[in-house]
């Protein structure tokens, strides 16, 4: 099996006449839907409807929420993601094909995965649940779906079902070779390639909070976290690392902190594949050192969304403080927070594995 090109995948949509009802049923139990299927409870009590997985959740996006399915059955997942082709949906893969696996083994359970027209974002997370749960082909899936309803994954999406189709075909093939067999070994510790990253990153699935811990002391999180000064307060939080400082960023700073007793530090790094963020990790490890060093110290480090900037911080400093390999740190990290720094930052980290592991055979 080969990825095909975009053009093909496309060829392949448009191939199919599917129907475009504000719901359809796409597999036994699964329904892509709209706002307006979403929003109408009466609809959805006549299908027997016990899931809905919104793909577009959040207040400027269809803002139902659990509060909206309150006095229903309705068990409710909310994924906050924009129909953009920047958008990194993917990383909102793997709980969402949990979710879609839960809602089904359900006794009687059926799902709605909805977005706003029905089209981009809900259709790829159900082909993506297809993918990593029924183990169809990225063609396989699409075959499945597309005849049922017209789907359209926005190009952006459609790549990374592509880069997911790539994956689950590596792991198949290397199944027999076990991850934890090169975290465990350090003699013979490699360090692995991009593909086997995000695999061990997918194959352990965190929580998506605003903010979760994910080591003593060491939490990841978001702007709304980070502006939460009473959250932080009841967690007792002594330090903030922001990962996203400036101005059109999540621009808080020491003045916004100065009415507590937080100690700042803000990282003006960017969440593009080229941004150098490596000149920062040492810098930034020995403030977290110093942040869990304190008597009853913790530390935030966030950064927008608190998946990219923040998380690969978090992963340099278990590597440059605690000896972890980077495998070993996202084995770490990855349990307790749903983490996802892009493909240049992962790279940087890479070279940094490489850096200190030449660095403990010298010694």
């Amino acid at each position: 099996h080969e990825t095909p090109p975009i053009s093909e995948l496309n060829r392949l949509l448009w191939k199919f006449t599917g129907k475009s009802n504000h719901l359809d049923e796409v597999r036994p139990g699964i329904y892509i839907g709209d706002l307006y299927a979403a929003k109408d409870k009466s609809l959805l009590k006549a299908l027997n409807i016990s899931h809905v997985l919104n793909a577009a959740h959040g207040k400027y996006n269809v803002n139902t929420g659990e509060s909206f399915y309150r006095g229903t059955n309705i068990t409710y997942h909310g994924v906050e993601a924009f129909d953009t082709p920047s958008f990194d949906i993917s990383s909102f893969f793997y709980s969402a094909a949990e979710f879609i696996k839960g809602a089904l083994s359900t006794p009687g359970g059926k799902v709605l995965v909805h977005c706003a027209m029905g089209l981009s974002r809900s259709s790829t997370l159900v082909l993506a649940y297809l993918m990593i749960e029924e183990k169809m082909t990225l063609v396989e899936a699409i075959s499945a779906v597309a005849p049922h309803r017209n789907i359209c994954p926005n190009s952006g999406f459609l790549e990374q079902l592509r880069t997911l189709d790539i994956q689950l075909r590596i792991e198949m093939r290397r199944s027999r070779i076990s991850l934890s067999d090169q975290v465990g070994e350090k003699g013979k510790y490699e360090t692995p390639p991009i593909s086997e990253l995000h695999m061990l990153m997918w194959k352990k699935l965190g929580k998506r909070e605003h903010i979760d811990e994910v080591r003593p002391g060491i939490y990841i999180g978001d702007q709304y976290a980070a502006k939460d000064k009473s959250l932080l307060k009841a967690l007792n939080i002594s330090h903030v690392l922001n990962a996203a400082h400036g101005k059109y960023k999540v621009n808080t700073g020491e003045s916004f902190y100065s009415d507590t007793n937080i100690t700042y530090h803000g990282v003006e790094a960017s969440d593009t594949h080229s941004f150098d963020i490596s000149t920062y990790f040492y810098s930034a490890a020995e403030f977290i050192k110093s942040a869990v060093s304190t008597p009853g110290g913790k530390v935030l480090v966030h950064c927008a969304m608190g998946l990219s900037r923040s998380s690969t911080l978090v992963l340099a400093y278990l590597m440059i403080e605690e000896k972890m390999t980077l495998a070993e740190a996202i084995s770490a990290v990855a349990p307790y927070r749903n983490i996802c720094p892009n493909p240049g930052f992962l790279e940087q980290l890479r070279t940094l594995d490489i850096q200190l592991q030449n660095r403990c055979s010298a010694t």
